[in-house]
């Protein structure tokens, strides 16, 4: 700021300069005195003075405006320490000291699916693909195959979302989300005094009541936690979002259609390292706490009252990790884009998980134990001895209209023993597990057109089914099953290859999202349109090819060397309204073709019929505050 101030009186003290002085020891004529009295207008510059004038202001704004940016750069660069990655708002931009602040959303949402269980007759273990409805659906008592007579499912549900915030300070605050009602659905929960009529005679409903009425309680205080701002950095502790990248390994889901999302109880400190030969970076060391097992109640009381005492740390699982990123703040990605530049960031998420034992049985798994007496209890002790090594590498290119995505993920470890009999145990399990997203897309007509393509995979092995989902498929060696366990007593190497999308990670409506509830054991390739028609109102179109890695881990195996890879293509059409004051409202609609992968094995194709095509009609209503 001096440099410009003097640039600023730069102008009038060189045309001071310019002008001619008379002598201290030459008189003034008489004449001259009264015209003295009223300084005289400046005298015209000549050429070579107006220009050294203009030189001179320009090199000082120029020297002011260079100093501006750097000043701003090193501004921004220190903001980058008060924000958790692509998670949490930086310091700088938070009102000052509004003590609370109350954001969320109130949200409503109705289905329409058709025909998601594709006219499979259940798998070998008896599982549907997806839910049938119960009337209509039965086994003909003479041929054994199973009649459908229609395949619609229909239901609304809602969430309202509070997420307070209290800023303690300018430099201290403390932040929640309490979910309520959360994916109720509507038309739950009935309540009657006279139920001679049966649910005919309802007269309203009732709050929902985990274990009594519903599966889920109408009130879930979901995350709580702190950020402090130090000297050093932004530490933050508690029951926190946890979210890197894409959201291929790790994701908050903090979307308006979310209805998964990673809360972690975690401790970790954001410092800010600049001028590194990588660029400046945020290095971001954690400690999580991800499950402390066997635990006990307060030995004076009951459950719920008092301090509960983690048992045993033998069967806690903790995980210790790092992530280091540069990434441009908002502001600087914008100057950058503006200036014709390329904004390149990126990022290391690395994470150390280990157990050493698991207790099973009385008192263990999600129940704590009541009384003293549970002291006597000895639950059964399994002996795990595992660990993993998690690396995710991030990245992200943007100039002009162009931005390219990407995020990789790796999972390294082992489990000694899988079983949950101590006299037999199984393992050890190899983990090997990899997965990918490659995202780019290109703006057009001011950013209103937006052509994008996305291609995902998941690894997998040959083994029966996709995934690795306990109680089906348990001996590992059933086929033609859609999920299965990875590993099997007798199996050459005892591993598992099979690695999930966060299920957070949305690609399409029906079969990745409701069918397979994730990614895993495919590819996918994912092409997309965005119109921007009017301000606030876009639609968007997609088309997505889904294939399997081995044709033995689907449907349509019956062994060894059998099956069929190609899973589905499926088209997805929406359109959304954002209005500038919180409003929001989408109408989606998909159709899910499948293929041979998802068909019966040829020697049943005979005595069963087609596969259907699934539909998937998806509306909702919202307010965002």
């Amino acid at each position: 700021m001096n440099r410009l101030l003097v640039a600023l009186l730069a102008a009038p003290l060189l045309t001071g300069a310019a002008a001619p002085q008379p002598s201290k020891d030459q008189p003034v004529p008489a004449e001259k005195k009264d015209a003295a009295a009223t300084p005289p207008a400046a005298p015209a510059l000549t050429p070579e003075q107006d220009r050294a004038v203009k030189e001179a202001v320009t090199r000082e704004l120029e020297k002011a405006k260079a100093d501006l940016r750097d000043e701003l750069r090193a501004e921004l660069q220190g903001a980058q320490s008060a924000r958790e990655f692509m998670d949490t708002a930086d310091v700088a931009s938070r009102p000052k000291l509004d003590f609370l602040q109350i954001h969320g959303y109130l949200r409503f949402r109705a289905d329409l699916f058709d025909h998601l269980d594709l006219d499979r007759d259940p798998d070998p273990n008896n599982y549907w693909v997806y839910p049938r409805p119960v009337v209509g659906t039965y086994q003909d008592p003479t041929t054994g195959a199973w009649v459908v007579k229609h395949g619609t499912l229909t239901s609304a549900n809602m969430r309202l979302r509070l997420e307070p915030v209290l800023n303690v300070s300018e430099q201290i605050r403390v932040l929640s989300q309490v979910d309520l009602l959360d994916n109720v659905i509507l038309g739950s929960n009935p309540y009657s005094s006279d139920f001679s009529l049966g649910t005919f005679g309802t007269s309203g409903t009732t709050p929902p009541l985990y274990g009594v009425n519903s599966d889920r309680a109408s009130i879930a205080a979901k995350r709580a936690w702190g950020e402090v701002q130090t000297p050093v950095g932004l530490l933050s502790f508690g029951r926190m979002p946890s979210s890197w990248g894409l959201g291929v390994l790790t994701h908050a889901g903090n979307g308006i259609d979310d209805d998964y999302g990673d809360t972690v109880d975690r401790i970790q400190f954001a410092i800010p390292v600049p001028g590194t030969p990588l660029g400046n970076l945020t290095v971001i060391p954690m400690w999580d706490y991800v499950a402390s097992g066997l635990s006990t109640a307060d030995v004076r009381t009951t459950a719920g009252i008092g301090q509960a005492v983690d048992r045993d740390q033998a069967d806690d699982v903790r995980a210790i990790g790092v992530k280091i990123v540069h990434e441009d703040t908002e502001d600087e990605l914008r100057r950058k884009l503006e200036q014709g530049q390329s904004s390149v960031n990126y990022g290391l998420f690395y994470s150390y998980r280990t157990q050493s034992y698991e207790f099973l049985g009385a008192g263990s798994a999600a129940t704590a134990n009541t009384s003293a007496q549970a002291f006597a209890t000895t639950p059964t002790v399994v002996q795990r001895g595992a660990y993993t090594h998690t690396f995710d590498l991030w990245t992200r290119v943007q100039k002009g209209r162009l931005k390219v995505e990407g995020e990789a993920v790796g999972v390294y470890g082992q489990m000694d023993n899988v079983s949950s009999d101590p006299a037999n145990p199984l393992g050890p399990v190899l983990l090997r597990q990899f997965g990918g997203v490659v995202r780019a897309s290109y703006g057009l007509l001011d950013g209103k057109l937006t052509l994008s393509g996305e291609w995902g995979i998941a690894s997998g092995d040959s083994n029966p089914g996709m995934g690795n989902v306990y109680g089906r498929s348990a001996d590992g060696k059933t086929y033609g099953v859609l999920m299965g366990q990875q590993y099997a007593a007798g199996d050459k190497v005892l591993d598992i290859r099979s690695f999930g999308f966060n299920p957070a990670y949305r690609v399409d409506m029906i079969f990745w999202r409701e069918i397979m509830k994730e990614v895993t054991e495919a590819w996918y390739l994912k092409p997309t349109i965005r119109w921007e028609m009017l301000p606030g109102l876009a639609g968007t179109f997609s088309v997505i090819y889904s294939q399997a890695l081995n044709g033995e881990s689907t449907p349509s195996s019956t062994g060894p060397g059998t099956g069929k890879t190609p899973l589905g293509i499926e088209g997805d059409l929406g359109l959304s309204y954002t209005s500038d004051d919180g409003f929001m409202a989408w109408l989606n609609y998909g159709l899910f073709q499948p293929l041979d992968g998802m068909d019966f094995a040829p020697e049943l194709q005979a005595s069963h019929p087609s596969l259907s095509r699934a539909h998937a009609i998806r509306a909702g209503l919202a307010v965002r505050f």
